[in-house]
């Protein structure tokens, strides 16, 4: 089969682009136009330059001759601005599901996100089955990956799309240039960070993500949404072992949730003086002291969905920040 795959040069698309090579798929990659993709060179793949919010018809010429889809590319930075982040993930799918239609591909398979649905405590994880969490009201990147989720299936009713939806939680892992999310663990080992805030969350790895993704498209339930989730771990746990994996200081203990908030009060105040983003914000103080866990069960019965242990995870975290000289 040929497929294509946007966002091919991100750390999710990198790691799906080398899975699919490895299964015997012909791979078209759409990059962002103007990227220097390092994670892919070398990959025996057709390259196509482009831009989701191009006009014309690069998106239809993409996917044209291609069997199916994969749709990994969006703008995840939580501090991004609000409008370019719903004209990438939401207007930007609408055309990659225009193209999909007009190109007859056989299957879509979309990357929506775990935040679209509601977490839960770790003895009782978040599934596919939850609404739109509340605390995300008003954050772009889950209101717009919410919404294209919804689009994704509107298409799929009205106007004959095959598609699947898979929602990965926080990645990590190797082929990461941006970095995405690895700059989490990159600031940490930094900053030689002490103290950590009260929350935790639901760390996958992207080699199983990307596994499962290729079995979503063989397998998967059309209009089903899987969970792509690994390891559920508080900040204080997780940072621990990134410091042990590191060789640093491990973090000493956790701040009480208020005195995170009131650091990310001062930090808003701060952006709205000075009309410059802070690096930790009310929004973003707020999401720190949750616990937002969730369970891969269906995708790991229906998937395949492996679960690599998290310490590999971040050894290949911290490795990649390494090569790419992060550290």
């Amino acid at each position: 089969m040929k497929v294509l795959v946007t966002g091919a040069d991100g750390l999710l698309g990198s790691n799906l682009i080398r899975e699919l090579l490895g299964q015997g798929f012909t791979v078209r990659a759409f990059i962002q136009r103007g990227s220097r993709s390092p994670t892919l060179e070398g990959l025996a793949i057709e390259k196509v330059s482009g831009d989701l919010l191009d006009e014309g018809d690069a998106l239809k010429q993409a996917a044209a001759g291609c069997d199916a889809v994969f749709h990994c590319a969006a703008i995840t930075n939580l501090w991004a601005d609000r409008g370019l982040v719903f004209k990438v993930n939401l207007e930007g799918t609408r055309k990659v599901l225009d193209a999909c239609v007009a190109a007859g591909v056989k299957r879509l398979v979309f990357t929506g996100s775990a935040s679209s649905f509601q977490f839960g405590p770790m003895e009782k994880p978040g599934d596919e089955t939850g609404a739109f969490p509340p605390e995300y009201k008003g954050m772009p990147y889950m209101e717009s990956k919410h919404q294209a989720m919804k689009l994704v299936r509107d298409y799929i009713a009205k106007r004959g799309l095959d598609a699947v939806i898979v929602s990965p939680t926080f990645m990590l892992g190797p082929h990461d240039f941006g970095p995405s999310s690895g700059e989490l663990v990159r600031q940490f080992i930094k900053r030689r960070m002490r103290f950590v805030s009260p929350g935790g969350r639901n760390f996958a790895y992207a080699g199983d993500v990307a596994k499962a993704m290729v079995a979503a498209l063989e397998r998967g339930r059309k209009n089903e949404c899987y969970i792509l989730a690994g390891k559920n771990l508080n900040y204080l746990d997780f940072f621990g072992r990134a410091a042990k994996i590191a060789g640093i200081q491990p973090p000493k203990s956790v701040l009480p949730s208020a005195l995170v908030k009131a650091a990310g009060a001062a930090g808003s105040a701060f952006a709205a003086i000075s009309r410059k983003p802070a690096q930790l914000n009310l929004t973003m103080a707020r999401m720190a002291c949750l616990g937002t866990y969730y369970t891969g069960a269906k995708a790991i019965k229906e998937l395949g969905l492996p679960q690599t242990d998290v310490d590999q995870a971040l050894a290949e975290t911290i490795q990649n920040l390494r090569e790419f000289k992060y550290l």
